[in-house]
């Protein structure tokens, strides 16, 4: 779909004073299949339209005018293509986190692949090189999930997406089995309703300031 006829679903959507979730419920779809036509992400399949320009009371012509020529079409719908190849989307099912913000890029699982092998290289080091290396440096793999946490938080614009209780974990057993102080260090779980509370509700205010924008 060009940008011209999505950003006319959006003009539409608003002037009939619908959003994005209610018009999904009225086609029966998710919010993000509706949220990627007016991103001009996918189009809509035929009876879609047709229910779209019953909705809208126009006819099909109206709804899918557009002053592109064939050409230029064609080439949008090429770069549209090439542009999907420069992600990995992990699945494609409509309802899934990642099509609700969009795929996840490659550089992010290369990082997350660089920093697995990278954490295997550092325990061996540390196991060869020092005696407590074989006992204390396999705290190092739960940072495997942890730093690729930080991005996806960052992508998503989501405080929750990091994993702050694996964060904790790794800060319990490094500071426990290096130092030999378990204690008050195991105060650290405490913090994690407290974060999930705090940064939860900043999470689901956000999301909901973002709907009602739509």
């Amino acid at each position: 779909m060009n940008i011209e006829i999505a950003n006319r679903l959006v003009e539409l959507r608003k002037k009939n004073g619908l959003s994005q979730e209610e018009l999904a419920d009225k086609l029966g779809l998710s919010r993000q299949a509706v949220s990627k036509w007016e991103r001009a992400e996918s189009s809509p399949d035929t009876d879609n339209l047709i229910c779209l320009a019953k909705l809208y009371n126009m006819s099909l012509d109206d709804l899918l005018n557009t002053d592109e020529s064939v050409d230029e079409i064609a080439r949008n719908v090429k770069e549209q293509e090439e542009t999907k190849i420069n992600y990995v989307d992990e699945d494609d099912d409509e309802d899934d986190d990642d099509d609700e913000d969009g795929p996840v890029p490659r550089w992010e699982y290369a990082i997350a692949g660089c920093l697995s092998v990278s954490c295997v290289i550092i325990y061996l080091i540390l196991g060869f090189l020092f005696e407590w290396g074989w006992r204390v440096g396999w705290v190092i793999f739960l940072l495997i999930p942890v730093i690729p946490s930080i991005f996806s938080a960052f992508r998503k614009k989501r405080f929750t997406e990091f994993l702050y209780p694996v964060f904790v974990t790794f800060i319990f057993l490094l500071v426990g089995m290096a130092f030999n102080i378990w204690h008050p260090t195991w105060i650290l779980f405490v913090t994690i309703p407290v974060f999930y509370t705090i940064f939860g509700s900043i999470d689901t205010a956000n999301k909901d300031k973002l709907n009602k924008d739509k």
